[in-house]
């Protein structure tokens, strides 16, 4: 720790601008030093903003089966050094297990090297990264001082900027001290990877039988992972000790497999995740983006009080919904519906809030959402406006996960927009749902005068 005056300036470790006068002699290593700056001011203004995905970089699984592809579409992330990571075109991402180290050491990322050894891990699973790289193309005469301005020789012209992806196995710590939400993950995975090993030497009507069979516990799996990821186990532990520190450090400034991997040097601050892979004997399993993508958020203002004076529970409130309706899209496509589906045999956690679409042949009754929420406690379906869904929706982020498990009160909606248009006009093609939320969520269904429909309302009897 350095000594520093009032009034005097602190230049320790500035960032050194090329300083410009007329007589001054340029060599390559100014221009190069000035460069150096430039790069240097923009991280500082990207780690202002935060890390994360900006936009596009979605991940899906190829349609040809024959081969291993992940389609990775363009668009902008950030990374914790205040990087840009810039996709400008789709790619078809071929992807293998081995870990490819990349020499980069020409070019602006050098130091954006992926980790060079492997984890141990238990698990089939991977993190989809994309990081920053460079390298240098064509050409560009040079001379020297004797060549009397001839060219005497070719240098590369231009330092280009990229990207590279990487593949990271993901690990569920098996200690000791393990979480309930952790223990339940190695037991599903424990029982499915001998099961896909099976179905790799299955074919027809036997395979199909064997995918029927392992479809809930899957789905369970590839939830409870994205719950780890968002570090659900860890922070259910805040209530009770909020003040737990160490060194003027929250110990929950921390939480969830993300985190871990960072912690242990494999999840560097040059790589964005973009996706969770699933990859068995019998091939990729699902592609979960959510659960390891999280929009772009600054850092806490306090590192005592990260949970609430940070942007990072709320973002990751937002990519728990999606990650949620991201998997109720993938079964409804893998089950043929969600008939078969409730969230007591197919999930391990819910998010505070979720969309379930239902049969439009119940009239938009909410009947369809009785299968789906099976024993659990909830009240409802109850009507809501449509002027109130999105407030609902925002204020849900800041709200912890449901455990299906547990008999947790939850409230149930039908918002009376879409039941309305149902019941007009069924021919036309509109999709029914019902809306869940979190029970100690604040009620909104009460029935207001000159702002409820009369056929849409909630009634109680005095």
């Amino acid at each position: 720790m350095a000594n520093v005056q009032l009034n005097t300036p602190v230049l320790i470790d500035g960032i050194l601008n090329t300083n410009f006068f007329n007589g001054r002699v340029l060599a390559a290593e100014d221009l190069t030093a000035l460069q150096t700056a430039n790069a240097q001011q923009r991280r500082q203004l990207g780690r202002s903003i935060g890390d994360g995905v900006a936009s596009g970089l979605e991940v899906t699984l190829g349609t040809d089966p024959t081969v291993t592809v992940l389609h990775v579409t363009a668009g902008l992330g950030l990374n914790r050094m205040g990087d840009a990571v810039a996709l400008s075109t789709d790619v078809d991402l071929a992807i293998t297990t081995t870990l490819q180290v990349q020499n980069a050491t020409n070019g602006l990322f050098a130091a954006c090297q992926p980790p060079q050894g492997m984890i141990a891990t238990n698990l089939d699973c991977y993190i989809l990264t994309i990081s920053p790289a460079s390298g240098l193309q064509g050409s560009a005469p040079m001379t020297s001082a004797l060549s009397c301005g001839f060219a005497s020789a070719c240098a590369s012209a231009n330092v280009a900027e990229g990207v590279q992806f990487g593949l990271l196995p993901l690990g569920v710590p098996n200690t000791s001290n393990t979480t309930p939400l952790r223990s339940q993950a190695l037991q599903l995975y424990a029982t499915l990877a001998p099961q896909f090993i099976t179905l790799a030497g299955l074919t027809g009507t036997a395979a199909s039988n064997l995918e029927a069979q392992l479809a809930p516990s899957l789905s369970k799996f590839r939830n409870a992972l994205a719950h780890l990821c968002f570090g659900t186990d860890v922070l259910a532990g805040f209530p009770a000790n909020p003040f737990a520190a160490t060194n003027g450090v929250s110990q929950f400034e921390e939480y969830g497999l993300l985190d871990a991997l960072r912690d242990q040097g494999y999840l560097t601050d040059c790589a964005v995740p973009l996706a969770l892979v699933y990859w068995t004997a019998a091939g990729v399993q699902f592609v979960d983006m959510w659960s390891v993508r999280r929009p772009v958020f600054p850092t806490a203002a306090s590192e005592l009080w990260s949970i609430f004076s940070g942007r990072r529970r709320i973002a990751e409130g937002l990519a728990m919904f999606l990650q949620f309706q991201e998997q109720i899209a993938w079964l409804g496509i893998q089950m043929g519906g969600l008939g078969s589906v409730n969230a007591q045999s197919w999930f391990t956690q819910l998010p505070p809030l979720g969309a379930i679409p239902i049969g439009a042949e119940t009239g938009g009754s909410g009947a369809g959402a009785i299968g789906f929420l099976g024993n659990m406690t909830y009240r409802g379906p109850e009507f809501i406006e449509g002027a109130s869904l999105q407030a609902l929706m925002r204020s849900s982020f800041a709200y912890p996960p449901i455990d299906p498990a547990t008999g947790e009160f939850i409230w149930v909606y039908t918002v009376r927009e879409n039941i309305q248009a149902l019941d007009n006009n069924l021919t036309t093609p509109l999709q029914a749902y019902i809306v869940f939320s979190n029970g100690h969520m604040p009620y909104k269904a009460d029935a207001r005068f000159d702002g409820s429909r009369w056929d849409y309302s909630n009634y109680a009897l005095g």
